[in-house]
């Protein structure tokens, strides 16, 4: 089974590529071929993009879409099981309904890193001595500062 934040990583700059050259209307009717794992005549999702021509993109700094390229990253698209799929085309459509940014590589990565699943989380303790501010996003296991209070449980 494929990362789907590593494979991401891989296709975000390309399907930024297509939303722009082809429009969001292309991208919201293939989008649902990523979690349908749908082809067409032996197609795959990049592959069915470049529909025709040989090539996309490559002008201004843009990757170059090819033949070759789309290729590579519909194996990378077929590493992925069924719920990387599905979490994969929601991040994609709420990318092309999100009008707050643009709509770019940088952005679709947020929407995809929002729709993975946490990574594994592991139960730590950590003790500080003395007044000390202890500052946390999440807090799986216990802090102990010793103040002479008693453990604080986070979890």
């Amino acid at each position: 089974m494929s990362d789907l934040v590593t494979v991401s990583a891989e296709i975000a700059p390309y399907l930024t590529l297509a939303a722009n050259s082809l429009g969001t209307a292309v991208i919201a009717t293939a989008q649902q071929r990523i979690a349908d794992r749908t082809v067409t005549a032996g197609e795959g999702f990049f592959r069915r993009l470049l529909h025709g021509r040989s090539r996309l993109g490559g002008g201004n700094g843009e990757p170059v879409l090819d033949t070759r390229r789309a290729d590579a990253l519909d194996e990378l698209l077929a590493g992925l099981d069924d719920e990387q799929r599905r979490r994969l085309s929601g991040a994609v459509a709420t990318w092309l309904h999100d009008s707050d940014g643009p709509r770019d590589a940088e952005r679709l990565l947020a929407h995809i890193s929002r729709q993975a699943p946490a990574t594994v989380t592991k139960n730590n303790t950590v003790t500080a001595h003395g007044h000390h501010l202890v500052a946390a996003n999440e807090i799986h296991g216990t802090v102990n500062i010793n103040d002479g209070s008693a453990p604080q449980d986070g979890s």
